[in-house]
C-alpha cells in the first residue's frame, strides 16, 4: 500500500512540475548571458562580489519551496502574472540593450513574481515572497544611494578610531577621513566605510530569521535596527586594527595581506555580534514561530493551460532580440593628449610640476571607468598655474559611469565646500558646469568641472540617464569625458574667472570638432 501512494505522490510530482518546463528554459535563455556578463563585469567587484552566493541561496529556498510550485490546487492569476511579467520583460530589455545593470538585475523581480502569478497564482505568490524578495539583494544599487550612505559612514568611522587611538595614547590628527596617526597618514577608504558589511549583515538576518520562522514585527524591527551600529563598530575596529599595523610595521604590511585577514576577521567579529545581539533579543521579546502555511483553490483549467508555454516563449523571444537591439560604440573615438595642445596662448605644459598623489581606490576607479586620463598642469608667464584633468571613456553605458568630483574629492579626506551650478562662457560657447572648494590641511582648490556625453555637456543624473537611453535607441552608445579645471587659491570667485579664462584659452585654440567633443556644441 505504500509503495502505491509512494508511486502516486512521484506521479503527482511530475505532473506538476510540468507546468513550470516551458518558464524554466525562458529563465534560462533570458539569464544566463547576464550571469556571464556580470560574473566577468560587476561580480568581480568587492561591493558585489556576494552575487552568486545570493543566487545559489534563492535557488535553495525556492526548491525549499517547491511544494508551492507544484500545489495543483492554487488558483492561477494569468492577467496579473502576464502584465507582471511583460513589465518585466521590458525592463530586462531596457538594462540589457542599453548596459544598465540596476534595470537589468532588478527585472528578476518582476520576472519570477509574474510566472508564479501565471502558474501558480497569489496563493504561490505568498507562499514564495520571501525567496523572490531576496533576489533585491542581488541588484547593484544605484551610484547616488552608494555615495549618499558611504561618506556619512566614512566620516562616522574616521571620528570613531581617531577617538579611540587617542585615548590608547597615540598622537591622531584627523581631517575628514584621513588620519594622521603617529606620523602615518592613513585614508578611510570606502570599503571600509561598513557599506559592504551592512549589506551582508542584512541579508543573513533576514535569512535566518526566514529559515528560523521568526515572527513578530516588534522583534524583526529590534534586531534589524541593530545591524548598523553593529557593522559601523566593526568596521571602526577593522581600521583601529590597520592603524596599529601601519604604525608598527609600516604602511606596506596595512596594505599587504594583513589588509584582507583584518578584513575577514572584521566581518567575523560583526557576525558573531549580531549573533549574539539576536539572541538577546529573543530572550526579551520572545518571538512566535511561523505555522506551516497552505492555501488551497482550483487549478489552471481550459486555455489557461497554454500560459506557462506562452510565457517561456516570450522570454525566449526577448532573449534573442535583445542582441539585435543592442547599440554600437562612438564610431570615433577622441585621442585627448593629441586633442589637447601642451602649449597655447600664454600657456604651457609645467614639466616639473609632479601630480597629486590619488587614493588608491579612487584611482581604481578611475581605471574601471575611463579608457584614457590626461592630467596636465600649465603655467604662464606670469607664474600662475591651472591644472586640468580630461578623463574620456568611450563608452558611458554601464550604470553612467561619469561620477561627481565632490564625491572623489572627499574620498581622498577634502573638505568640500559651497557646491554650486554655474555657466561658464567659452569662445562662443555656454557651458553649465558645477563649481566646488576643496579643502585638505593648507591645501585649497577651488574646481570647476563638466561631464560631456557624445557633443552635448549634461548636469545631473536624470540628464544623463535621459541622453544615455535617447542614444541607445537610436542605436548608439555614447562616449563621455570629464573636464576638470583647478587652480590653487583661497579666493574662489577670482580663480572661477581665471580658470574660465583658461578655457576660453582651449577652446580657442583646438580643432572646432575637438571642442565640440570637449565643452559640448555651439549654440
Amino acid at each position: 500500500m505504500s509503495t502505491v501512494l509512494q508511486e502516486d505522490r512521484l506521479a503527482r510530482a511530475r505532473f506538476g512540475w510540468r507546468p513550470w518546463v516551458a518558464p524554466l528554459i525562458g529563465l534560462a535563455f533570458l539569464y544566463i548571458p547576464s550571469y556571464v556578463a556580470l560574473a566577468n563585469g560587476l561580480w568581480r567587484e568587492e561591493a558585489y562580489a556576494h552575487g552568486p552566493i545570493i543566487l545559489a541561496v534563492v535557488a535553495f529556498l525556492l526548491w525549499r519551496g517547491r511544494a508551492a510550485l507544484l500545489d495543483e490546487s492554487l488558483r492561477p492569476a494569468p492577467a496579473w502574472g502576464a502584465l507582471l511579467l511583460l513589465a518585466g520583460l521590458a525592463l530586462y530589455l531596457l538594462g540589457h540593450t542599453q548596459r544598465l545593470a540596476l534595470f537589468e538585475v532588478g527585472s528578476h523581480l518582476p520576472v519570477i513574481a509574474g510566472l508564479v502569478l501565471l502558474v501558480r497564482g497569489f496563493g504561490g505568490l505568498r507562499r514564495l515572497a520571501f525567496p523572490i524578495l531576496f533576489l533585491a539583494f542581488l541588484v547593484p544599487l544605484p551610484g547616488f544611494v552608494v555615495e549618499a550612505a558611504t561618506g556619512p559612514l566614512k566620516e562616522l568611522v574616521s571620528a570613531i578610531v581617531a577617538s579611540v587611538l587617542g585615548v590608547a595614547g597615540h598622537a591622531v590628527e584627523r581631517n575628514g577621513v584621513v588620519l594622521l596617526a603617529d606620523g602615518h597618514e592613513l585614508l578611510v577608504a570606502d570599503a571600509c566605510s561598513g557599506m559592504n558589511s551592512l549589506a551582508s549583515l542584512f541579508a543573513l538576518t533576514l535569512l535566518y530569521m526566514h529559515l528560523l520562522g521568526r515572527r513578530g514585527i516588534a522583534y524583526r524591527l529590534v534586531v534589524l535596527a541593530g545591524i548598523v551600529p553593529i557593522a559601523v563598530a566593526a568596521n571602526a575596529l577593522r581600521v583601529i586594527a590597520l592603524s596599529l599595523v601601519a604604525v608598527n610595521l609600516g604602511d606596506d604590511a596595512a596594505r599587504g595581506w594583513l589588509h584582507d585577514v583584518i578584513g575577514f576577521a572584521a566581518f567575523g567579529c560583526a557576525f558573531a555580534l549580531l549573533g549574539g545581539y539576536e539572541s538577546a533579543v529573543r530572550l526579551l521579546l520572545r518571538p512566535r514561530t511561523a505555522p506551516a502555511c497552505a492555501t488551497a483553490s482550483a487549478g489552471a483549467s481550459g486555455p489557461m493551460r497554454f500560459a506557462p508555454l506562452a510565457a517561456g516563449l516570450a522570454m525566449a523571444l526577448v532573449a534573442a532580440a535583445a542582441p539585435a537591439l543592442m547599440p554600437v560604440s562612438a564610431p570615433q573615438p577622441i585621442d585627448v593628449a593629441r586633442a589637447i595642445p601642451e602649449s597655447f596662448a600664454d600657456w604651457r605644459v609645467d614639466p616639473d610640476d609632479a601630480p597629486v598623489a590619488i587614493a588608491p581606490d579612487v584611482q581604481d576607479k578611475l581605471d574601471r571607468l575611463y579608457g584614457q586620463v590626461l592630467a596636465r598642469t600649465y603655467v604662464n608667464s606670469q607664474g600662475e598655474r591651472m591644472m586640468l584633468t580630461v578623463a574620456y571613456g568611450g563608452d558611458q553605458s554601464d550604470a553612467l559611469k561619469a561620477h561627481r568630483q565632490e564625491v572623489c574629492y572627499r574620498a581622498q579626506g577634502f573638505d568640500v565646500r559651497a557646491v554650486q551650478g554655474g555657466k561658464l562662457e567659452a569662445a562662443g560657447r555656454e557651458i553649465p558646469v558645477t563649481r566646488m572648494f576643496a579643502v585638505r590641511g593648507a591645501r585649497a582648490e577651488p574646481v570647476t568641472y563638466w561631464f560631456t556625453m557624445g557633443d552635448r555637456v549634461v548636469r545631473g543624473r536624470l540628464e544623463r540617464l535621459r541622453v544615455q537611453v535617447e542614444s541607445g535607441l537610436a542605436g548608439r552608445i555614447p562616449d563621455g569625458m570629464l573636464v576638470r579645471v583647478s587652480s590653487l587659491s583661497q579666493d574662489p570667485p577670482r580663480a572661477y574667472a581665471a580658470q574660465a579664462a583658461f578655457v576660453s584659452a582651449i577652446v580657442a585654440a583646438i580643432p572646432p570638432d575637438d571642442a565640440s567633443r570637449l565643452v559640448g556644441e555651439a549654440g
